[in-house]
C-alpha cells in the first residue's frame, strides 16, 4: 500500500511554495516519470506543476478536481495531474494518471501524456512504459484530496 499526501513544496519552476500531493514521502512531479523526454532520452516530467490549482482557465480546473474524486462504480477515470508551468493549461503537456476505485483501494493504473485535449478533458494518452502504480487507502486518498484543495484554497483564493 502507498501513501497520499498533500503539502507545500516549491517545484523547480516556481517561485514560492505551493499544494503538492506527495507519493511515499515523493513529490509527484518528481514520482511521475517518463511524461516529457527530450530526442535523447532525458526526463523533464519533474519540471510540471499540479493541475489542481494551476489551470487558468477555471472550467479546466474544476474538471481536473471532479475527475480527482474517484468514482464508486469501479470505471477507470484519466485524472490530469500535472501541467506545463509555461501555459498552465491543458493545451501544453499533460501529465495523466489512470485512476481505478476498487473496493476500499484507489488505483493508479498507470501514467501518461495526454495527446488530445476536448473542452478540457483528455481524450487520448501515450501511455509510459514502465509506468508507475500506486495503492491507497480510498480513507486516505480521500484525507489527501481534501488537504490539497485547502491548501489550494488558501494560497490561490
Amino acid at each position: 500500500m502507498n501513501k497520499l499526501s498533500a503539502r507545500m513544496h516549491r517545484s523547480r519552476h516556481a517561485r514560492a511554495p505551493h499544494p503538492v500531493l506527495f507519493v511515499d514521502e515523493t513529490p509527484l512531479h518528481e514520482w511521475i516519470k517518463g511524461v516529457v523526454c527530450d530526442a535523447g532520452g532525458v526526463d523533464s516530467t519533474d519540471s510540471l506543476v499540479p493541475a489542481q490549482g494551476w489551470l487558468l482557465d477555471e472550467g479546466d480546473g474544476e474538471h481536473a478536481w471532479k475527475l480527482l474524486s474517484p468514482r464508486e462504480d469501479h470505471s477507470s477515470t484519466i485524472v490530469p495531474m500535472l501541467v506545463c508551468p509555461d501555459d498552465m493549461d491543458m493545451s501544453c503537456t499533460v501529465a495523466v494518471v489512470e485512476q481505478m476505485a476498487d473496493g476500499q483501494n484507489i488505483r493508479w493504473v498507470r501514467t501518461g501524456r495526454a495527446l488530445d485535449v476536448i473542452n478540457g478533458i483528455v481524450t487520448s494518452v501515450a501511455w509510459t512504459a514502465p509506468s508507475q502504480t500506486a495503492v491507497f487507502s480510498r480513507e486516505e486518498f480521500g484525507n489527501a484530496v481534501a488537504e490539497l484543495r485547502r491548501l489550494t484554497d488558501e494560497v490561490w483564493k
